[in-house]
């Protein structure tokens, strides 16, 4: 096997720098992709270039100044712009490089690698990389640019990929693995010696499929070998879906009735259950839980619903309570709050078998916790649970899972990583139709006011920051800026604070406060995109952008849930092209599976596989971008290439850390279920 050594040019000096770097073996030296690439065949007019860019410029030397005595040495160029028809100018600033200062001469041209200046009003470029045009041979073709920083210069990184690629060129691949190494051969090549932009491009979309690939291969492995046959058996002899529907104060829609029919099937069949409700906000999730419930019990086992907080954990209780009452089955709330008399009579009740139903926050996962006969588990929002709520709860006997989720599954993720997991869409009633207006506004003064007047009106609000402080060099409206710049616009109101950093205590008294009606705005992060019923109309959200369309729609989902008019006020100030479309995708439409489609296209898998880097999500061996083209390709490699593979073998081709593939996987598994 190449060892780093063995590479042309590397010693001692050069492997602790790439060890500084995270590189230890030749496989991770072609795992270093490049951050960009450049199209050094077009050069573009100085004038269209951005602040801060790296851009390829070409120029004609009209005067250069002499260079100073101080420290700096330095010296300036004035180019006249090639490509402008050398009516534009721009300054070249040369610091500590006296040496090339005699090598200018008025008239002669070069072209330039360069970032331009961040000084507004001035077109200034400081020690860029240039040749003359007559003479080039580096400054042409496709560069590469590496995240390197100050470890190691771009060309002495560069000259150890290719004398690494040209190690390996020509080798011959057998066995098992020959196709996927050949393949991840082929791809470095054109990842780091590409002949255009297209070529790259496609070469790093293909390392993505490749990393999806094995990735999906190894979760699939895992998973067929986690399936159980059921031993675990209900008896619904004195139970239909009709005794569940009479108890109903309204006539279930016809995605709930099937859904209803879906778990039936799921809890009569020879394997357990893994299912998820889908469903926007008020489509009706809810019941399709207590459905669930009911049959677990009637069929004479325990159920457990826990839900992310545990004011909703109370707000469902209170809901299930008219259900219990009208089947007779016995249930119990356990929450933290519960007093020490209350949670030993709950404690003895489901050891017991007293109690056929619990509800609760992750104190029903507590280790004091038994359950008689524990079968059936209901996740609400289950993405605000870890793998080991879950893996508590089936240790206590829950070998049925069901999981309600308002955060639509775009269907490319369906086919790929949920394929033969279980997925019932629930569509909104048709009275639950929400009457949100959505508006982006760009002023952030005008949107604090509009919410003002509406505070003065008599409404309720919700204000949510995008951070909880400041932070250097970040200008994001935190909670902290916001309450020292606009607090007191709000002196009038009864305000309440919530974020992640508070106490659990803490959080659900300003949320407790806030639905009963005696907080009228409620500052905060996202915590509250899962939340509970309250009379809001208005919500503003700043620095919109920087949340993705599903979330965004869920915290729309906060307000007008009584069906009054409600406002939704996205505050951006970003006047990217795709920001805007972002946002202005959300003015139009109300429709979570759809926003979810397109949230999925604009910003690859972030809110759906878990891991974000900037609301997108990062292939575990390779960190590249996850789309739905690269997910569809993902799984025809695996169904093709991958599917004969041993365990083993899947897991040698990742050659990363295993805690990195454990990582993704518990990700996976975190919206999946019992996987």
């Amino acid at each position: 096997m190449l060892t780093l050594r063995d590479v042309k040019g590397v010693g001692d000096a050069t492997i602790k720098k790439l060890n500084d770097l995270d590189i230890h073996s030749v496989f991770e030296v072609f795992s270093f992709l490049p951050r960009k690439y450049i199209d050094l065949k077009s050069p573009i007019k100085v004038i269209d270039a951005q602040a801060g860019q790296l851009v390829l410029l070409e120029g004609r030397v009209e005067s250069v100044s002499n260079v100073t005595r101080s420290k700096t040495k330095s010296f300036f160029v004035i180019f006249s712009d090639n490509l402008a028809n050398n009516r534009i100018y721009f300054k070249a600033m040369f610091y500590n490089m006296p040496f090339l200062h005699d090598g200018f001469s008025v008239g002669q041209s070069y072209r330039l690698l360069t970032r331009l200046s961040n000084d507004q009003g001035s077109l200034t470029v400081v020690n860029p990389s240039l040749e003359k045009i007559e003479k080039i041979s580096k400054l042409d073709g496709i560069y590469t640019l590496y995240p390197l920083g100050s470890t190691m210069g771009q060309n002495a990184f560069k000259n150890i990929v290719y004398s690494a690629l040209d190690s390996v060129k020509g080798a011959t691949y057998e066995g098992n693995l020959a196709k996927i190494n050949k393949d991840f051969a082929l791809c470095f090549e054109a990842a780091h010696r590409p002949t255009s932009i297209n070529i790259a491009e496609r070469a790093i979309d293909s390392l993505a499929s490749l990393d999806l690939s094995i990735v999906l291969s190894i979760y699939r492995k895992l998973r067929n070998n986690a399936q159980k046959a059921r031993k675990v058996f209900y008896n619904f002899d004195n139970f239909r879906i009709v005794d569940y529907i009479n108890t109903l104060s309204f006539a279930p829609t016809d995605s709930q009735t099937q859904a209803f029919e879906d778990i039936m099937s799921d809890m009569r069949s020879s394997e357990y259950m893994s299912r998820i409700i889908s469903g926007d906000v008020g489509s009706g999730k809810t019941a399709v839980a207590f459905f669930a419930m009911c049959a677990a019990a009637k069929g004479g086992k325990q159920a457990a619903l826990m839900a992310p907080t545990e004011i909703l954990a109370t707000q469902h209780a209170k809901k299930f309570a008219q259900v219990a009452k009208a089947t007779g089955i016995r249930f119990a709330l356990l929450t933290s709050s519960c007093t020490q008399s209350e949670r030993k009579n709950v404690l003895a009740g489901l050891k017991n078998g007293y109690y056929q139903c619990v509800i609760g926050t992750n104190s029903i996962v507590s280790d004091d916790v038994e359950y008689k006969n524990l079968a059936l588990a209901v996740i609400d929002e289950q993405h605000r649970f870890g793998v080991n709520d879950r893996a508590k709860l089936e240790r206590k006997g829950a070998c049925d899972v069901l999981s309600l989720t308002a955060t639509p599954i775009p269907r490319s993720m369906a086919l790929t990583f949920y394929e033969n997991i279980a997925i019932s869409r629930i569509e909104k009633r048709a009275e639950a139709q929400t009457n949100v207006i959505t508006s982006v506004y760009e002023d952030l003064q005008s949107s604090v006011e509009f919410i003002v007047r509406k505070l003065k009106e008599g409404k309720q609000a919700f204000i949510v920051c995008p951070s909880i402080f400041d932070a250097e060099g970040n200008n994001l409206m935190s909670i902290e800026s916001f309450m020292r710049d606009f607090g007191n616009l709000f002196d009038d109101f009864p305000v309440s604070v919530i974020h992640g950093k508070l106490k659990n205590e803490e959080k659900e008294r300003a949320m407790t406060e806030f639905s009963q009606g005696n907080t009228r705005l409620l500052v905060a992060t996202s915590v509250i995109e899962v939340g509970i019923d309250t009379k809001a109309t208005e919500i503003l959200i700043l620095n919109s952008d920087r949340f993705g369309l599903s979330s965004l729609h869920q915290l729309r989902g906060r307000v007008g849930r009584d069906g009054s008019e409600a406002h939704c006020i996205l505050h951006s100030s970003n006047k990217g092209e795709k920001a805007i479309e972002r946002l202005q995708t959300l003015e139009k439409s109300n429709d979570g599976q759809y926003l979810a489609e397109v949230d999925f296209e604009m910003r690859g898998a972030g809110d759906f596989l878990g891991v974000k880097q900037s609301g997108r999500s990062l292939t575990p061996m390779f960190s590249l971008e996850v789309n739905a083209q690269i997910l569809s390709n993902a799984k025809e490699y695996a169904d093709k290439f991958l599917s004969n593979l041993s365990l083993n073998e899947l897991l040698t081709l990742t050659r990363t850390s295993k805690s990195k593939i454990d990582a993704f996987l518990d990700t996976i598994n975190s919206v999946t279920l019992n996987s």
